[in-house]
This record gives C-alpha cells, sequence and structure tokens, in this order.
C-alpha cells in the first residue's frame, strides 16, 4: 500500500506569492485522500488561528503536497 505525508505552506498572495517554511505533518496516510481531507482540515484550523483580519490583510492561503512516501 502506498503511504503518503503532508506538508502545507502558509502563504502570502498580497504582492505576488510568498510562503512561510512548510510545515510538515507527522502522521503518515494510507491514501491520498486521507492525505488530502486532512490538508483541507488543517488548513482551515491555521485560518482559524491567524484571524479573519490577518487572513484578509495579507491574502493569506495555504498550498499543500501529498507526497508519495513508499509503499509495503
Amino acid at each position: 500500500m502506498i503511504k503518503y505525508i503532508l506538508t502545507i505552506w502558509v502563504c502570502s498572495f498580497l504582492q505576488g506569492e510568498v510562503c512561510m517554511p512548510p510545515i510538515q505533518s507527522p502522521i503518515i496516510y494510507n491514501s491520498w485522500y486521507e492525505c488530502s481531507r486532512a490538508a483541507h482540515q488543517e488548513s482551515m484550523k491555521i485560518m482559524s488561528k491567524l484571524g479573519y483580519t490577518r487572513v484578509n490583510k495579507d491574502h493569506i492561503a495555504m498550498k499543500y503536497r501529498c507526497k508519495k512516501v513508499g509503499s509495503i
């Protein structure tokens, strides 16, 4: 079975694209589906922590990647 690891970047799209260092999940996911869903759930948590004002002011958005890390 193929496994995946999630990496998320918090980026500002105010003037181009400027991203903070990547955040890598410690969880290994069993499918692309699980990894992709987790990316959206984690992105919502991050945006909530940053808050409405900052997200709007800096045009914050997330980028993510589910990278294949191997198979069993």
